[in-house]
């Protein structure tokens, strides 16, 4: 096996441990429906790295956003 292969090998597995991380924090997010969580998993997995890509920044968007208005209910 040659350079070339565990390259290949790690940057898959570097994909999916991605996907799958992603997917996991998507099913714990408590600002989605389960049928929004079953649309962003389907996206993660049928576009791997564009649909991951994708909601990972509406994920990230989103809690910034809802930490802010956590910031502001306090003060």
């Amino acid at each position: 096996m040659g350079i070339f292969e565990v390259f290949v090998g790690l940057a898959v597995l570097a994909v999916a441990s991605f996907q799958a991380w992603l997917t996991v924090k998507v099913f714990r997010s408590g600002l989605y429906e389960r049928r929004q969580k079953l649309l962003q998993a389907q996206l993660i997995w049928l576009l791997p790295i564009v649909g991951a890509a994708l909601v990972f920044t509406v994920l990230r968007e989103d809690d910034a956003a809802r930490r802010g208005a956590d910031l502001h209910l306090k003060s």
